[in-house]
């Protein structure tokens, strides 16, 4: 199945683009990321225009990068400037994606760059405000995108596959609320009155009984933000403990994705054994969930047999945003391809 091109991708945190060129598959295209002299991230395809060598694989002169098979140079903007050791300057160009760089994190936009809106990006302000503290990295799964979307925008799984940390009984048991909203997707769940999890218990330091929110907002194609409170019952708003988590779910291949992540407090921020504490506990959930994923990627993979899908009430979400996934791709499909456009495509950088 193909994946959106028209929307936003999570492409690399800010601190991994240099003047290093790097090589990163997104939505099943190759992409060649480095930053000019003056800071600003560049997206290219990683194909030369010459015979399709990695651009990745050249090196940074100035803001040019010369090919490394035959000396083609390009520039910033995708645009051919020379030939090394030669006279002529064919007309060539690759093509140069749209990037936001924003809080620490560089967005992707694949498709037209005509249709590049900044206004579809959530606020993720928490990731450089003061008063929280966060970290965040990057897990390799091999398997399809889909199934990554699906799994967060289901976490009744919790119970099941997360018990010894984030899950326990009241998160499959307690129903949630769903809605949809132009390309995004919000469910809610909030639990009262709950045993806290053991995360939550050692984290917090709280004793049971507990209140714990779940309130999660999909933005198509590739962007999941899970807000979280957990306080003692019956404690009003805004006390309380909060965390933020977001994934880029950013397809690489058919069968690859790209798993970001963020994770985020708002209390005791200045607590570094806390923080490697959690950080530690998100991994191992996070291993958890990509070896649950990797091996339904070998059930979907190897069925070849038409059969009907079993859902329930805690796939409503999944279940809408995959149907705004395919509306996606089918507006995508019914369009006209854009004509080839290789302007320099850096549509913002810096914090706002």
């Amino acid at each position: 199945m193909p994946h959106v091109q028209n929307g936003w991708y999570l492409a690399a945190w800010s601190k991994e683009i240099s003047s290093t060129l790097m090589q990163r598959w997104i939505a099943d295209q190759p992409i060649c990321l480095y930053r000019l002299a003056d800071g600003i991230p560049v997206a290219l395809e990683d194909r030369c225009p010459h015979r399709k060598y990695p651009l990745s694989l050249g090196r940074l002169d100035g803001d040019i990068i010369e090919c490394s098979y035959h000396g083609y140079r390009i520039d910033g903007g995708g645009t051919c400037v020379g030939v090394a050791e030669q006279t002529d300057t064919p007309k060539a160009q690759v093509r140069a994606f749209p990037l936001v760089e924003r809080h620490g994190v560089v967005w992707i936009w694949p498709g037209d760059p005509d249709r590049a809106d900044e206004g579809l990006l959530p606020d993720t302000w928490w990731l450089t405000d003061p008063g929280w503290t966060h970290f965040h990295g990057l897990v390799p799964l091999r398997a399809r995108h889909r199934l990554l979307v699906e799994n967060l925008l289901d976490l009744s799984h919790e119970t099941f596959l997360h018990p010894s940390s984030i899950g326990n009984a009241a998160v499959a048991a307690t129903p949630m609320t769903t809605a949809v909203q132009d390309q995004k997707v919000f469910f809610s769940r909030r639990m009262v009155g709950i045993e806290a999890p053991p995360f939550y218990a050692e984290s917090c330091g709280m004793a049971s009984p507990v209140d714990r929110w779940q309130d999660g907002e999909f933005h198509a194609p590739g962007i999941f933000i899970l807000h979280i409170r957990i306080a003692p019952t019956g404690t009003s708003e805004p006390d309380g403990f909060h965390m933020k988590i977001m994934y880029g779910m950013t397809p690489a291949t058919a069968a690859t994705t790209h798993d970001f992540y963020a994770v985020a407090r708002d209390y005791r921020a200045a607590d570094t054994a806390l923080t490697e504490f959690q950080h530690s506990q998100q991994l191992a959930v996070m291993k958890e969930d990509v070896d649950a994923l990797e091996t339904q990627e070998l059930m979907y993979a190897t069925d070849n047999v038409p059969r009907p899908e079993s859902s329930i009430g805690s796939d409503l979400a999944a279940l809408r945003a995959r149907r705004v996934l395919d509306q996606m791709i089918d507006r995508e499909a019914q369009a006209t391809p854009a004509a080839g456009r290789a302007s320099r495509a850096s549509v913002a950088a810096g914090t706002h």
